[in-house]
């Protein structure tokens, strides 16, 4: 990385930290992401919760609707000002294991550190290490910056670190939100507004032999294989869905390839040993999260895909890549699951990234009848379609085969494939899309 202010971070006197949690592979990624865009002078130390409660409660609700729609109301219904105010006590109070790992970790330097700049992916380290950032900075003489990235384009209390230097969020609706919560705290923190951090060597751009690669797959009077990436979410949701999809996919043609990433765990492994059975399948996978995540970046970095099946999670901003560039594959997004999926795709469909939910509807109801589409309304379609860089698939795995092929063989991937990120002129916040996140928010923090 050749950038002067983002060289500053390379002082020797100066230690970066990163902090996250096992909630998931979306905290972990955007991490990952991050350490990508340091110089490779810059020496960072990763710091995991140990909480093991947190993934808990993330597997129960990604997969229990009941646990999860309880949940969302602690966090957002009429108790959730006291729940909040008490999950945030609950989270500063407990401090002993980050004070000793941030102690240990300056006295065991040959020459301690007189900055640490700690970058938190999760609020729940964030919190701890706020609430000892004083105390820290005034028995070790050192000055710490901490600055929180939030990892979804939503607003939720908990994230909201007072004591933080920097939150950082991925759009301007969100940031008035947060910026509105901390002034009736009485408790302000600098906010602000950058795209989404993605890991750079996903913003590529493609050879010409990959490019027409991936132009070539989504041609529906072609010939070349379909490279198809399905990453499976940390807590294993929809396994049962996406076996159903692979099976209905693939007896519509032998095209496709699936890329399956996934953890190898126990509750994946059935799962897993299933899809080896099948024919055009493809297995990634890894027993350490860390591991997951570099399995999926080199999978694109090894095969030009051309879609990809995924939550609208963290995931859901890949959309901020245009297709022209490594990690620019046509994205299908399974059903929302959580307050903060819906909002993810509602800041997609404010950039025209997506379509709208009825004209997405509208589009399944075409696939299911088959329907064909007359020259007028095939012209429009296609219009809207050159800016889109994504759709809703139905929640039932035949349908969502039948609405996939439909796509394909009526040409709207083709046109998805050839479309540009110039962005749409009635777009009101064009500031929050681009694929250079990770070198502003460095640029952002070495200015700070």
């Amino acid at each position: 990385m050749d950038d002067p202010i983002i060289n500053k971070l390379a002082h020797r006197q100066f230690q970066v930290i990163f902090t996250y949690a096992p909630a998931g592979l979306g905290h972990l990624r955007v991490t990952d992401a991050l350490y990508r865009g340091l110089p490779e002078t810059v020496n960072p130390v990763l710091l995991g919760s140990k909480d093991k409660s947190i993934r808990l409660i993330h597997r129960i609700t990604s997969i229990n609707p009941f646990f999860r729609s309880a949940f969302e109301w602690l966090q957002s219904g009429p108790l959730s000002s006291l729940s909040n105010r008490l999950y945030r006590a609950s989270l500063r109070s407990n401090t002993r294991l980050i004070y000793e790992q941030l102690g240990n970790l300056i006295e065991e330097k040959m020459e301690p550190p007189k900055e640490i700049l700690v970058i938190s992916t999760h609020f729940g380290l964030a919190h701890k290490l706020a609430a000892v950032k004083k105390k820290l900075e005034k028995e070790k003489g050192i000055k710490i910056f901490l600055g929180v990235i939030v990892t979804d384009a939503t607003f939720q209390h908990i994230w909201y670190v007072d004591g933080a230097d920097l939150i950082v969020v991925p759009s301007h609706p969100v940031k008035e939100q947060y910026d509105a919560y901390g002034k009736h705290l009485g408790l302000p923190v600098r906010i602000e507004v950058l795209p989404y951090p993605l890991r750079p060597d996903m913003g590529q751009r493609l050879d010409s032999n990959g490019a027409t690669s991936r132009v070539d797959q989504l041609n529906a009077t072609g010939d070349k294989p379909i490279q198809m990436s399905i990453p499976i979410s940390g807590a294993a949701v929809g396994t049962d869905y996406f076996l159903g999809l692979i099976r209905d996919l693939g007896g519509k043609s032998e095209r496709f390839r699936f890329h399956i990433v996934s953890k190898d765990a126990p509750y994946t492994r059935e799962f897993l040993a299933e899809l080896g059975r099948n024919n055009g399948v493809d297995i990634h996978a890894a027993r350490v999260d860390r591991e997951v995540v570099d399995a999926y970046d080199k999978l694109y970095n090894e095969e030009v895909i051309a879609l990809e099946v995924t939550k609208p999670s963290e995931q859901a901003f890949k959309a901020l890549l245009s297709t022209n560039l490594r990690g620019g594959s046509i994205l299908l997004f399974s059903s929302p699951v959580g307050k903060q999926e819906f909002d993810n795709l509602a800041f997609l469909q404010r950039h025209f990234l997506v379509p709208s939910l009825q004209r997405n509807t509208e589009l399944w109801a075409m696939a299911e009848n088959q329907q064909s589409i007359d020259d007028a309304a095939r012209s429009q379609l296609l219009d809207e379609a050159h800016t889109w860089r994504g759709v809703r698939i139905p929640e039932d795995p035949e349908s969502a085969a039948n609405f996939i092929w439909w796509m394909l063989t009526s040409g709207i991937f083709s046109q998805m494939v050839n479309g540009n990120m110039t962005g749409n002129p009635s777009d009101p916040y064009p500031d929050e899309l681009g694929p250079d996140g990770v070198a502003k928010f460095w640029r952002l923090v070495a200015s700070l």
